[in-house]
């Protein structure tokens, strides 16, 4: 059985400069325990399936791809470094609005053939990490944003090991079309 979830994918550029701001981060909390995420794996998360038969993936992918058809291609722009519970993450300031039509659409269509359970309210954001333990240091502010144009959504397989996840893109769905 697959572990999926459905998310916006960042362009490499994006990445890089996530990357730089990560390792400033680090330094700046040094006195806190932080798995932060690794470049490759940084996303916007819209919906987490969890593990999946697999003759429930076609239905999955049908459903994603009638939800999603017809809306535009936007641009994300990140806000303020925040933490709530474990999660180190950016808050999403432009696209915000898009984001949580495109969640709503999702799960709309997921819940009626019973592909999604999920009972979690949707907030917009990039996780950069998880805390294992706070330091007395406090979360720095982040003066830079980030912004990208989302024009597609990607539905990854999330395979598990002791060295991390692994996501591996499963289907993409255009947006803008």
């Amino acid at each position: 059985m697959p572990r999926l979830f459905l998310a916006m994918p960042l362009p490499g550029q994006v990445k890089k400069q996530l990357t730089v701001k990560i390792g400033k981060l680090k330094k700046s909390l040094s006195d806190w325990t932080v798995n932060w995420v690794a470049p490759e794996n940084l996303h916007i998360t819209l919906v987490f399936f969890g593990w999946v038969k697999e003759e429930q993936v076609k239905i999955i992918k049908t459903d994603i791809a009638e939800a999603v058809s017809g809306l535009p291609a936007f641009k994300i722009i990140t806000g303020k470094l925040s933490v709530e519970g474990r999660p180190i993450w950016l808050e999403i300031e432009d696209g915000r609005g898009k984001l949580h039509k495109i969640s709503e659409a999702l799960v709309r269509k997921l819940t009626i053939r019973g592909s999604l359970e999920e009972e979690r309210g949707f907030h917009p954001h990039l996780t950069l990490g998880r805390m294992k333990k706070r330091g007395e240091t406090k979360l720095p502010s982040v003066s830079e944003t980030f912004s990208w144009k989302v024009s597609r959504l990607v539905l990854y397989e999330s395979k598990l090991s002791p060295k991390g996840p692994t996501y591996i893109p499963r289907s993409s769905f255009s947006l803008g079309r």
